[in-house]
C-alpha cells in the first residue's frame, strides 16, 4: 500500500510542478505585457496629443486671434482714409493708410483660407468660418464703394460725403455685428478644441498612471514570489534572470512614477502657465486695435460719436477691467490700480485681459514686459481724452491730427508702442510654450522605447529564467 502511494506521488510530481510553474511564468510575462501595452499606449497618445497641440490647435487660435485684428484694423484703416479726404496736409497720412488697408485685407484673406483648411473636424469653428466667409467679401465690396464715393467729391478732412459716410455705416455695422462677433466665435472654438484636448489628455495620463502602477506593482510581487518559490522548490538562492526581470520592473516602476506626472505639468505649464496668457494677450491686443479704430470712427461720423465713444470704452473694459469706471473716470482709477500693483504686486484691482495676465506671471522677463505694456496702456487712453478734449473745443483738424500721428507723442505712436510693447509679453509666453511642448515631446520620444524595451526584457528573462528549471523535467 504504501509502495504505491509513493510510485502515485513520484509521478504526479513531474506534471504538477512544471504546469505550476508555467501558469506562474505566464501570470508574470501577462503582467508584464499588460503593464507595457497600457504604458507605451498612454505614452504614444500624449505624444501623438503634443503634436495635436503644437502644430495644429494652438496655432489655430492665435490664427483666429490674428484674423479678428486684421478685421478690425481694416474697417480702422478705412475710416481713417476717409477721415483725410482729399486734404493735401493729410496726403501722406492718408498713404499709410491706403497701405495698411491693403495689407490688412491680405492678412484677413491669408487667415481665412488657412482657418478654413485647418477647421476639418470642428464644426463650430467651420460655423463661424463660414459667417465670416460670407460677410467679408460684403463688407469689401461696402467699404469700397464708400472710399471712391468719398475720394471723387473730394472732399475736406473730417467732412465725408454724407451718401459715401451711408455706405461707410453699412460696411462698419456688418464689421461690428456680423464679422467680429463670428472671428471671436472662432477664437472661442478653437481654443475650446484645445482646452478638450487638454482635459482629456490630463486625465488618460492619470489613468494610465493608476493602472501601470497597480499592474508594475503586481509584476513585482508576482516576480518576487516566483523567485521564492523556485528557491524553495529547487534549492536554488536566486534565479539571476528573474531577479533581473524584478529589477526591470521596479525601473519601469520608477520610470512610470516620474513620465506621467511629468507630462501632467508639461501640459499644465504649456496650457495654463504659458497658453492662456496667450490667449488673453492676442485677444487683447485686437481689442486695443478695435479701440483704435473706434477713435477713427468717433472723429469721422459726428452722429454717432456717442456710439463709438461708448464701444471705445467697452472694449477698453474688456481689455483692463475697472468695474463702474466711465470715460471721465478710467485715467485716475487706472493710476489708482497701477499704484496699488506696484506697492503689492499681488493686489491686481483691474480685471479683464490684463487681469488675466498679472494674475499669472510665471515666467523670466514676464513681468517687466507686462508692466511696460501696462505703461505704455495708460499713455495710450491718456492720449484718446485728449482727442476728445479737442473735438470738445472744435478744434477737429487737432484732434484728427493728434489721432493719427506717428510722430513721439502722438496717439499712433503710443498706439505703437503698446501694441510693440504687448508683443514682447506674448512672444515670453508663446517662447514658453514652445519649450514646454517640446521637452514634453523630447521626454516621450526618449522613454517610449524604454518603457516598450523594458517590458519586452521581463518577458524574455521571465521565460529564461524559468527554461532551465521546466529542462530538468525532460531529462
Amino acid at each position: 500500500m504504501v509502495d504505491t502511494r509513493a510510485r502515485v506521488r513520484r509521478a504526479t510530481l513531474p506534471r504538477t510542478v512544471p504546469g505550476r510553474l508555467r501558469r506562474y511564468t505566464l501570470g508574470c510575462v501577462l503582467l508584464a505585457v499588460l503593464a507595457g501595452a497600457v504604458g507605451v499606449t498612454a505614452a504614444s497618445g500624449a505624444r501623438d496629443s503634443w503634436d495635436t497641440i503644437g502644430d495644429r490647435q494652438a496655432p489655430q487660435v492665435v490664427d483666429a486671434t490674428g484674423l479678428y485684428q486684421a478685421l478690425t484694423d481694416l474697417d480702422g484703416q478705412s475710416a481713417d482714409v476717409m477721415l483725410f479726404g482729399a486734404d493735401p496736409s493729410f496726403a501722406a497720412a492718408r498713404s499709410t493708410a491706403l497701405a495698411a488697408f491693403a495689407t490688412d485685407r491680405t492678412t484677413a484673406d491669408r487667415d481665412l483660407q488657412q482657418a478654413t483648411v485647418s477647421a476639418a473636424g470642428n464644426a463650430s469653428a467651420q460655423k463661424a468660418l463660414g459667417s465670416v466667409l460670407d460677410e467679408l467679401g460684403q463688407y469689401q465690396d461696402l467699404a469700397g464703394r464708400a472710399l471712391a464715393l468719398n475720394d471723387s467729391a473730394r472732399r475736406p478732412a473730417g467732412h465725408p460725403l454724407p451718401a459715401a459716410l451711408t455706405l461707410h455705416r453699412q460696411a462698419t455695422d456688418l464689421m461690428r455685428t456680423e464679422l467680429l462677433p463670428a472671428a471671436d466665435q472662432l477664437v472661442n472654438a478653437n481654443n475650446g478644441a484645445y482646452e478638450a484636448t487638454y482635459a482629456e489628455q490630463r486625465s488618460a495620463l492619470a489613468t494610465a498612471l493608476l493602472w501601470s502602477a497597480a499592474l508594475l506593482v503586481l509584476l513585482v510581487v508576482a516576480l518576487v514570489a516566483v523567485q521564492a518559490w523556485l528557491t524553495l522548490r529547487f534549492r536554488r538562492v536566486v534565479n539571476p534572470a528573474l531577479a533581473a526581470a524584478t529589477l526591470i520592473s521596479l525601473t519601469l516602476l520608477g520610470l512610470t512614477a516620474s513620465l506621467f506626472p511629468d507630462q501632467r505639468e508639461y501640459q499644465r505649464v504649456a496650457r495654463h502657465d504659458a497658453f492662456d496668457s496667450v490667449v488673453a494677450l492676442t485677444r487683447a491686443r485686437a481689442l486695443v486695435s478695435d479701440a483704435n479704430a473706434d477713435e477713427s470712427r468717433y472723429l469721422l461720423d459726428a452722429d454717432r460719436a456717442a456710439v463709438y465713444q461708448d464701444s471705445f470704452l467697452s472694449t477698453s473694459q474688456a481689455v483692463l477691467a475697472l468695474p463702474g469706471a466711465t470715460i471721465s473716470t478710467y485715467d485716475a482709477r487706472l493710476a489708482a490700480a497701477v499704484d496699488a500693483y506696484r506697492a503689492n504686486h499681488d493686489d491686481v484691482l483691474f480685471q479683464g485681459f490684463y487681469g488675466t495676465e498679472f494674475h499669472n506671471i510665471t515666467f523670466a522677463g514676464e513681468r517687466e514686459a507686462a508692466e511696460r505694456t501696462l505703461d505704455a496702456y495708460q499713455a495710450y487712453q491718456a492720449d484718446d481724452r485728449r482727442i476728445r478734449a479737442d473735438v470738445a473745443r472744435g478744434e477737429l483738424s487737432q484732434a484728427i491730427a493728434y489721432d493719427t500721428s506717428y510722430a513721439t507723442g502722438g496717439s499712433n505712436a503710443d498706439f505703437g508702442a503698446h501694441d510693440a510693447a504687448l508683443r514682447q509679453v506674448i512672444g515670453v509666453n508663446a517662447t514658453a510654450f514652445h519649450a514646454a511642448v517640446h521637452d514634453g515631446s523630447a521626454e516621450l520620444d526618449s522613454d517610449i522605447p524604454l518603457l516598450a524595451g523594458g517590458a519586452a526584457a521581463v518577458v524574455l528573462l521571465c521565460l529564461v529564467g524559468v527554461r532551465p528549471r521546466l529542462a530538468e523535467f525532460r531529462r
